[in-house]
């Protein structure tokens, strides 16, 4: 299939279909930014309410520049990759300290940003300043590869290189802006993962997969290495009846990272803690040796599957009776009506919910 029939082919489709998102009717690149950040690894249903909730507490790149770090990963929770919201929160801290808050206006310029790559960096260039940058995402990976039958896996770095080619030959026939919305579009709409709109697709006296019957066999892929089993044991703390629990932030150094969690500790099976874990555990947040505790129940198992790692997560409510003088930093205590005040893991804000409202 020629470039020029699929760029006209495919805007005049978008035309008569295009979807009505609160980002698409724009020129703001700090809007389009926030937009494009939130739809990495999350589905346009899924991230609307996120992308207008961040547009009404920050309205403006100053407003987020100026925001806590909490406040930003708070607003996020529920999205998962929280590193999308820790970069958002340090660009825009960079575009207005250092840029004038003016965002820049090319395409190399663009992708020199934390948090921006060339998806995104052609987004922008291209909804913002109708520059000819054109997307390459996962939709976009399917639909050409369908339609030029590529069967090497499409991860492969020359295969990668022969698609960008391909739709950045085809974006100089069209408007940049529409042809890149037409490409999300129709990936998203039309030619779906699973369940493609082949009989009613534009593209399918065209499209090699279709004419081959190989549409449910393409895109290939490179086999992933398995997920990483671990297993995380929180502790749930009630101190003398009080309604109040723990809490300590996650380092930067591991997943989730500066989210907050309960107390944890980390074995490499499915064995349930023993009392002395339970015990050196507390004595590193309270620094006593002689603590009087009880474990009311001790399996609450719930799991999260991460890219790369499945957690297992196991609940345990541990009842402190001693008279406690102070908490070692860096846990603190928080009542538990003012839990929902912090970011946490979702496997976390799972428990909660159910633990603390029943």
């Amino acid at each position: 299939m020629n470039n020029y029939t699929f760029a006209i082919e495919l805007v005049r489709w978008w035309e008569a279909n295009k979807r009505d998102l609160p980002w698409k009717n724009t020129k703001d690149p700090y809007k389009i930014w926030i937009s494009e950040i939130i739809l990495q690894q999350t589905r346009v249903e899924q991230g609307k309410p996120y992308f207008d909730a961040f547009i009404r507490k920050f309205p403006n790149i100053t407003t987020l520049a100026n925001a806590k770090e909490d406040q930003v990963l708070k607003l996020w929770e529920g999205l998962g990759y929280y590193s999308r919201a820790r970069n958002l929160h340090y660009t825009a801290k960079y575009v207005s300290d250092s840029l004038d808050g003016i965002f820049p206006s090319s395409y190399q310029d663009l992708i020199k940003l934390k948090g921006v790559g060339p998806y995104t960096a052609a987004a922008i260039a291209s909804f913002a300043y109708n520059l000819p940058h054109a997307v390459v995402d996962g939709n976009v990976i399917r639909l050409v590869s369908r339609i030029l039958g590529i069967s090497e896996p499409v991860d492969n770095p020359k295969v990668h290189k022969d698609i960008n080619n391909f739709v950045s030959n085809s974006i100089e026939y069209t408007s940049p802006s529409s042809f890149n919305q037409a490409l999300m579009d129709f990936g998203s709409m039309v030619c779906k993962p699973n369940n493609p709109e082949c009989k009613t697709c534009i593209f399918q006296s065209f499209c090699e997969a279709n004419i081959k019957n190989l549409v449910s066999q393409i895109p290939i892929k490179s086999k992933k290495a398995p997920r990483k089993e671990r297993y995380f044991h929180f502790i749930d703390l009630r101190i003398n009846n009080e309604d109040t629990t723990i809490i300590v932030q996650r380092s930067d150094t591991d997943i989730w990272k500066k989210l907050y969690e309960l107390p944890m500790l980390e074995t490499f099976d499915l064995r349930p803690l023993i009392e002395l874990e339970f015990n050196n555990k507390l004595q590193e947040i309270f620094g006593i040796n002689d603590l009087n505790f009880e474990i009311s129940f001790s399996k609450r198992k719930l799991t999260q599957i991460l890219t790369h790692q499945k957690i297992h997560g196991f609940f345990y409510e541990v009842k402190v009776n001693n008279k406690l003088e102070k908490i070692n930093p860096p846990y603190y205590l928080v009542k538990r009506k003012k839990v929902s005040n912090f970011a946490f893991p979702k496997i976390i804000n799972d428990y909660i919910r159910t633990a603390y409202n029943s």
